[in-house]
């Protein structure tokens, strides 16, 4: 007789030929499935935009249900979780749709493998917010599959389909829906409000039965659904009068589509750390790490190399190639996604015949108008528009030495001792919980998710906010930044000695919350660390010199500023003041910014601004901030970023009046920080590899924050799916 109390949780996958990749899915299966041989109703439960199959999961829904079967108030039944991927996103509705995905290879994959009752009268669809949209767009659809439709803060809207294909048009006429169960629900203050009500509306309009709900409180997010989560199951579940039926042969959804396979593959990981080679001039002293050898070179014999590298454009998803993608090239099987010039295909004689040529001045359009595609490219032909693909999710340049495409040559390209690589990063907050989860989980554990990728750099940026102090968070002065200041433990700076920080911003809003003793404690720690500031000091000399960086031949000048104060972090030599003579960051004076920009734009080869604007908790950024950033571009800065977004937002290439192309990134978002949101919880890192004095191209680094203490790259489903909602639905590339 089986006891058990709880059940079980499997990840499965099955393989998509419409988009000829694996996909994924959850499956909850309840307690003693394994001792019995009954088949259970099911529930698809669909996901949020730019959320996964873990979705129900960080609800709550596994244990919502558990308590639920053990207390005799729901019958046991099988959950199954999708996870759209990057599909999911998108308002396709051709065969290639998430919604033919779903019916023709999820939902037959999963009740071949799982004793599923097949009946409809015992399937039910619901899903939150856009996952509300499918489920409504499926279930209208195939009203011969299910019993029971349920949207939960579901988003609609009138122009997002056809008519055919919209959930508020199939309502109205949609044939054979009579009998179907339907549920809404919405908290007063959602945003999705307006499509959910045209819904309810609808439906009583054509008579159909349903269940809204409106309830006082709530927003769209993971905090209202989580509440609702016991009304939900039980209306799923309201017509499954028994718990379980004898076994019946599956009865799948019909399909006459088919589709062909084309193999997709991923490592996740970062390789051990390669030497560092860096050299930091200050202008008030130099500050200088050890030198030691560029990575491994192949043996040219005193020749020089021509090196070839793998790009896409700069929005697009794919951001890594495997050994066995590369290996395939160059001993010549053929790769459709692939493009090359002739030049190349000259120069690369391995590459198979047939692979698609463009001539130089189409490869870019090329590229950009199909994201699927990537390209084999001459290094001295990147610009920050290419993005250059990692092999194994490492980065090309560390591997040069095993790397396939890089050949002797009498007409070199490329020498490594030209090349720098800086890195930057959004806010750091040792601060709040994430100090706690320092204290419990350690610096190696924080460190371990990005210390293998930015101890590659030649310099690695931080923005740390907050100071360091003695006996943090415990105080008997006054708190300059009242309940809200922050502070860091002394014993945690090792974080940033462990991480090799080269760089620290210091045009963060906190720095001077517990005092303006602190602060200065903490800009010497940096500097007895051999870690140079940036947009903070003593004074406001020093608070505004640039920092010049002088490295393989390059030379790059970075200085960094404040738009929103408050007055008490601002540095500040008049005693009149509010708030007196005191440390701190340096406000965007337009006066200065206009006036040192031009000189230093003639002075160096990149001019880097990195700036603390007012914290918006958007992924795109308001007008304030793409005028300022625009300005500082136009000024003289060749690369402008936003260090204090706590939400990453998105990039732009602007043309400057003078004819140049500047990058902006008006958000990096968290590095180490506690905000526990979706959006809040996943970052960027740019690195810029700048050449000869230029800037060839910009590195992005997809990443998300665990236990709010250890930032790591994303897997690839992650980085997919944060990619699409990043580059495509915000930044509208």
């Amino acid at each position: 007789m089986c006891s058990a109390a709880m059940g079980s949780v499997i990840r499965e996958t099955y393989n998509s030929a419409w988009l000829g990749q694996t996909m994924y899915y959850s499956v909850y299966l309840p307690p003693c499935y394994a001792e019995n041989n009954m088949v259970y109703p099911v529930v698809y439960l669909m996901h949020g935009s730019n959320e996964d199959d873990g979705t129900w999961q960080r609800l709550g829904m596994i244990e919502a249900l558990d308590s639920g079967i053990a207390d005799g108030t729901l019958p046991p039944m099988i959950l199954i979780m999708p996870f759209g991927n990057v599909i999911a996103n998108r308002n396709r509705f051709d065969a290639v749709s998430w919604g033919n995905i779903f019916l023709t290879e999820l939902m037959p994959d999963a009740e071949n493998k799982y004793r599923i009752d097949a009946r409809a009268d015992r399937r039910s669809i619901a899903g939150v917010s856009r996952g509300g949209f499918w489920a409504y767009q499926i279930g209208l659809r195939r009203p011969d599959l299910f019993s029971t439709i349920a949207g939960h803060s579901p988003f609609f809207d009138l122009y997002h389909a056809e008519p055919q294909d919209n959930p508020l048009d199939l309502i109205l006429n949609a044939p054979n829906i009579e009998n179907l169960r339907f549920w809404l629900d919405r908290g007063k203050d959602d945003y999705a409000a307006p499509g959910i009500d045209i819904m309810a509306e609808r439906m009583t309009q054509r008579g159909l039965p349903h269940t809204y709900i409106i309830h006082p409180q709530g927003e769209h997010n993971n905090a209202y659904w989580s509440q609702h989560l016991t009304d939900y199951l039980a209306f799923y579940a309201a017509a499954w009068q028994t718990p379980t039926m004898p076994i019946v042969t599956p009865t799948l959804p019909n399909t006459d589509i088919t589709a062909t396979t084309s193999p997709s593959a991923s490592i996740s990981g970062f390789a051990t750390n390669t030497p560092q080679n860096s050299k930091i001039i200050a202008t008030e002293a130099a500050i200088t790490s050890v030198p030691t050898l560029a990575p491994p070179m192949p043996n040219t014999q005193n020749r020089g190399i021509a090196l070839y590298v793998p790009v896409v454009a700069f929005p697009a998803l794919q951001t890594t190639l495997t050994s066995d993608q590369i290996n395939a090239l160059a001993t010549g099987k053929l790769d459709t996604q692939l493009v090359i010039t002739p030049e190349v295909a000259a120069a690369l004689p391995m590459l198979h015949p047939q692979t698609r040529q463009v001539v130089p001045e189409t490869l870019r359009d090329t590229l950009w108008r199909d994201r699927t595609l990537y390209a084999l490219i001459l290094f001295q032909q990147l610009s920050p528009q290419f993005r250059v693909l990692w092999l194994d999710d490492v980065p090309i340049f560390n591997q040069l030495a095993t790397y396939p495409f890089v050949l002797p040559s009498a007409a070199p390209n490329f020498d490594p001792t030209q090349l720098t690589r800086i890195t930057f990063s959004g806010v750091t907050a040792l601060a709040r919980q994430t100090r706690v989860a320092l204290d419990t989980y350690g610096i190696d554990y924080a460190a371990s998710g990005i210390q293998d990728y930015v101890t590659q750099s030649d310099f690695f940026h931080i923005s740390n906010e907050v100071s360091f102090y003695p006996t943090c968070p415990v105080t008997t002065g006054d708190l300059l930044g009242g309940a809200s200041s922050f502070c860091s433990k002394p014993e945690h700076f090792d974080l940033l000695t462990q991480l090799d920080v080269d760089i620290v911003e210091l045009s963060g809003n906190h720095n001077n919350d517990y005092g303006y003793q602190a602060y200065r404690d903490t800009f010497n720690f940096y500097r007895d660390n051999q870690m140079a500031t940036i947009g903070g000091g003593d004074t406001v000399a020093q608070a505004q010199q640039p920092l010049l960086l002088e490295h393989n031949g390059n030379t790059v000048a970075l200085i960094a500023c404040n738009v929103p104060g408050p007055y008490y972090a601002l540095v500040n030599e008049k005693a009149d003041l509010l708030g007196g003579i005191r440390p701190g960051t340096t406000p965007c004076d337009w006066t200065w910014l206009e006036k040192i920009l031009p000189e230093l734009s003639a002075q160096v080869d990149t001019v880097i601004v990195t700036v603390q604007h007012q914290e918006y908790e958007e992924y795109t950024p308001t007008d304030n901030q793409r005028f300022d950033f625009r300005r500082l571009a136009e000024a003289g800065a060749d690369v402008v970023l936003g260090t204090a977004a706590h939400k990453p937002q998105t990039y732009e290439f602007y043309s400057t009046q003078r004819g140049e192309t500047a990058l902006l990134h008006y958000g990096m978002g968290n590095l180490f920080f506690d905000q526990p949101f979706w959006g809040n919880m996943r970052f960027f890192m740019n690195t810029l590899y700048i050449y000869a004095g230029q800037i060839r191209t910009v590195e992005v680094f997809p990443g998300i924050i665990e236990e709010s203490v250890r930032p790591r790259l994303m897997t690839l489903d992650e980085r997919l799916n944060f990619l699409f909602f990043m580059f495509v639905e915000q930044n509208k590339f």
